[in-house]
């Protein structure tokens, strides 16, 4: 086909093999369609959200599994070199008396299998892995879990105590979003159009009512938890992507 557009159009094939080089992609930041450009000529660095892994993946999760696969196999097809990170969420997020609520998911399951959470986290992982290859999806270059990468997750969170965008109350450690001048702007969320308490009332030790926990003081006797200067706990969602995505894009 290549050769018969030699022939009889010149034109299409220089246009073609340069915008094959090209993709332009919705960005929700700015609202608009936009040009990807590499940092680096030549390489894509990207990350996308693994699975918590506390169960068998379902077909909701396989869609945004899928997607980034997608994603990841145009850029290669472009020529482009793909660092592809895709994180493990291994450590549950909420203390104790929240597990009876189902919040914590993992030691809730571990409860539920009599098996340690580590156990757990093990045995999904694998399972991850299986079913992702039974559906061709390519293996990402970098699997961080997040149970190994606490130092960096502790790293940031002092950073930003120190510079004054996070404060520590009780043994927690919340992200203070008056702070951030462009909070709400990616989500497109509007804070003075938030209803504050609507899931489980509002939190009093909080500046705000949208602050959200970077590191939590675990309970006694708990699997999953880690030395820290605020006292042994364990980090919230928010902060473990931040750091596994700074440590490897």
């Amino acid at each position: 086909m290549e050769y018969l557009f030699r022939i009889h159009d010149l034109s299409f094939v220089r246009s073609w093999k340069v915008t094959r080089r090209i993709m332009r992609i919705y960005n929700t930041l700015s609202r608009s369609i936009e040009e990807i450009v590499p940092i680096e000529s030549g390489k894509i660095k990207m990350y996308s959200c693994g699975p918590t892994v506390y169960r068998y993946i379902h077909i909701g999760n396989l869609r945004t599994f899928t997607m980034a696969d997608w994603i990841r196999r145009d850029f290669e097809y472009r020529g482009l070199e793909v660092l592809h990170v895709k994180n493990i969420t291994d450590v549950g997020h909420m203390r104790q008396e929240a597990v009876d609520r189902g919040e914590d998911k993992i030691l809730a399951q571990a409860r539920k299998e009599g098996k340690t959470s580590l156990e757990i986290a093990q045995f999904y992982t694998e399972a991850f892995h299986d079913d992702e290859a039974k559906l061709n999806i390519l293996p990402a270059s970098i699997f961080p879990r997040a149970t190994q990468h606490i130092p960096e997750m502790i790293a940031i969170i002092a950073g930003l105590l120190a510079k004054g965008i996070a404060y520590e109350v009780n043994g927690y450690i919340y992200y203070d979003i008056k702070r951030f001048p462009g909070y709400g702007k990616l989500s497109g969320n509007q804070l003075e159009n938030m209803l504050a308490g609507v899931r489980e009332g509002v939190d009093t030790d909080r500046h705000n009512p949208e602050d959200f926990p970077l590191w939590k003081p675990a309970e006694e006797g708990r699997e999953m938890a880690w030395d820290s200067p605020w006292g042994r706990g364990f980090p919230g969602w928010h902060i473990e992507c931040s750091a596994m995505s700074i440590k490897y894009l």
